[in-house]
């Protein structure tokens, strides 16, 4: 089963990705670090990367994940719809659980700008508004919601044990 996390930046997908993981046996692809790469290089190349040329690099790796995994989450803003409909288009329907993350843009920015950047694609804070924007104005049918303002992990944990479970 695919879980995909749709949210803006900050919104906390990376960490909710991990408590999956740890709790609950939910692989966590972190396509971040692969996307950054993949920038690198065409930085490093001087070239610029293209979103199309990014899919074809990034989203195999996901689909051999969902192969060998049993439940499979990855994040995305949903600000690219290329990168949003190829990732659907990974698992069939009733394969895959959509969770909508939700967060205040504040407290995103807050979150962004004190994280760790080791591991997340590098953002101005300009840009996290227009992400947070695009994300919230997303037309798109969720199977859970999540407001992850101030969730606890066994609050989290709960919600996907429950989703899941009405999946399976």
């Amino acid at each position: 089963m695919l879980v995909l996390l749709v949210g803006p930046k900050g919104s906390g997908k990376s960490h909710i990705s991990r408590i999956l993981e740890a709790r609950l046996g939910v692989h966590f692809f972190h396509a971040e670090p692969l996307w950054m790469a993949f920038h690198a290089e065409c930085k490093a190349a001087g070239r610029q990367p293209t979103i199309p040329e990014g899919i074809a690099r990034v989203h195999p790796l996901v689909a051999r994940a969902l192969r060998e995994h049993e439940h499979v989450c990855i994040e995305t803003t949903g600000a690219s719809p290329e990168i949003l409909m190829d990732l659907l288009s990974l698992a069939p329907e009733p394969e895959r659980l959509i969770v909508r993350v939700k967060v205040p843009l504040d407290l995103c920015l807050q979150r962004v700008m004190t994280r760790d950047p080791t591991h997340q694609i590098p953002t101005e804070l300009e840009m996290v508004r227009q992400v947070h924007a695009l994300s919230e104005a997303l037309e798109l049918e969720p199977d859970l919601v999540l407001e992850n303002a101030d969730l606890t992990e066994s609050e989290i944990v709960a919600l996907f044990r429950e989703a899941l479970e009405d999946l399976l």
